[in-house]
């Protein structure tokens, strides 16, 4: 049996798509004042035709989820693959969805010869900067938005130790120097995640966004991920999200799933109960990001299409995990015809 909570909602629900049929045809991504994308797999692009139109259909943005990542696009120090970013790309451009690029800069996904890579601070300064800048010249124009570095600060606010870190010094903000260098244009943002509950790590960022502005830096946004479970504190991810637009920056949340089954019990069942709590916390999180500014809202990112593609299945292997919008078979979930109806934006 449905709880009360769903049932009342499904009911208004269905009252009003009885009233307007034409909502059938209109999808969550209509009904907001900002983009709705979501990261996609160019595998999945081609082998599920399931897949393929619900991407192409649901979303105006799109990140790469891993394509875009050292290891794939610059797998050998004298070769650049774009292969599948660009198939990404001309999927967007058919579709007239932007394209966000994730992520220039990382500690993690980083290609086997840049870790084996031998010099003093010019030399690894200089394969670094070709890097960064061989992939943004190539992208100039078709991409809106770049993460230049990732999740560069621990939870307790110190620097990550990396090889780039280790290599060169004040790397995070050459990266951004080095970015802005090779398209003006694009929107440059800062990604990170678990800034709620973690007071230090979230004043390191935005003690670097000071600095950087006191230097001139170029950074444009805050990429906040939003990897959130039923568990998560709307207080804390509240706070996080008034403290990083009160920069002044854009603002994306920029990886956004909410898990159901963050203990990964074998037993769990993904019931009414646990369907309403994240229903309630997907609720939470688009309102605080209405909230924004809207000339600072760059938009809302869900870390893939349906929970059969979710990294918390795949790379965390938690099969009894239902994190996303629409399930393994890309059918929409009671939480996003309900989201689409309390969230609808206001008439201009």
């Amino acid at each position: 049996m449905k709880s009360l909570f769903t049932f009342l909602m499904l009911l208004v629900t269905q009252f009003l798509w009885a009233q307007n049929p034409a909502n059938l045809k209109v999808f969550l991504k209509d009904v907001l004042a900002f983009p709705l994308g979501a990261s996609i797999n160019p595998r999945l692009l081609d082998d599920n035709m399931n897949y393929r139109e619900r991407a192409g259909s649901e979303f105006n943005s799109l990140t790469a989820e891993n394509h875009m990542k050292m290891v794939n696009i610059h797998p050998a120090a004298d070769r650049f693959d774009f292969e599948k970013g660009d198939e990404l790309v001309r999927f967007a451009q058919n579709r007239n969805m932007r394209v966000h690029g994730h992520t220039l800069v990382w500690h993690n996904q980083v290609a086997t010869w840049m870790k084996d890579f031998k010099g003093d601070t010019q030399a690894w300064e200089m394969m670094l900067k070709n890097h960064i800048q061989t992939v943004v010249t190539h992208y100039q124009g078709k991409i809106a938005g770049w993460d230049v570095v990732n999740e560069s600060f621990l939870d307790d606010g110190t620097l990550r130790p990396s090889i780039w870190a280790d290599h060169i010094p004040d790397y995070i903000a050459k990266s951004f120097i080095w970015a802005h260098e090779a398209d003006p244009k694009a929107i440059l943002f800062y990604n990170d995640y678990g800034q709620d509950g973690k007071p230090k790590k979230m004043q390191a960022i935005l003690n670097m966004v000071q600095d950087f502005k006191m230097r001139n830096i170029p950074i444009d946004g805050l990429g906040l991920q939003m990897h959130i479970s039923v568990q998560s504190s709307n207080e804390a991810m509240e706070e996080v999200v008034r403290k990083s637009a009160a920069t002044g920056l854009k603002i994306h949340f920029s990886e956004l799933d909410v898990a159901v089954n963050p203990k990964n019990n074998p037993e769990f069942v993904y019931d009414d109960t646990a369907k309403d709590e994240q229903l309630s916390k997907y609720l939470c999180v688009f309102k605080a990001f209405q909230e924004v500014p809207v000339a600072q809202q760059y938009g809302i990112t869900t870390w893939n299409v349906g929970d059969g593609d979710s990294w918390l299945r795949g790379y965390f292997k938690r099969p009894k995990e239902y994190p996303l919008l629409f399930d393994e078979a890309y059918r929409p979930k009671s939480a996003y015809r309900i989201l689409m109806q309390s969230l609808k934006k206001y008439e201009k």
